[in-house]
């Protein structure tokens, strides 16, 4: 691990553990966290149905986590150990496929529970 691919690798794991602590505050809290989810322009408490957007954004938070979780963890072990070029392809392909879905579904999300400008 003596890359800078390493220390990038290791900073993805640490926003997918991020990432699955918003979840977990979420889910189990009732806790929206702005730095994620919601953009700047958006307030929170302007949430039409808190209920209802943590009902429909949760469980694609927590695919959305474990996606960054895995891509880190992988580019680790890629970093150390080497994969077959196509398995790191392959993964790096799903978690952009899965990135470009969340962003989608994060702005529909903000677009049905919060009201227009």
């Amino acid at each position: 691990m003596d890359s800078m691919y390493s220390i990038l690798d290791i900073l993805v794991c640490v926003c997918g553990l991020y990432v699955l602590y918003t979840w977990y505050m979420m889910k189990f809290q009732g806790e929206i966290k702005e730095m994620i989810l919601i953009p700047k322009d958006v307030q929170v408490k302007k949430c039409k149905d808190k209920a209802g957007y943590i009902a429909f954004i949760s469980n694609k938070l927590l695919i959305y986590g474990i996606a960054v979780l895995v891509c880190g963890v992988v580019g680790i072990v890629q970093d150390t150990m080497g994969l077959p070029l196509a398995v790191y392809i392959v993964v790096m392909a799903a978690f952009l496929a899965v990135t470009v879905w969340f962003s989608l579904q994060a702005k529909k999300g903000i677009a049905d529970f919060w009201p227009k400008k």
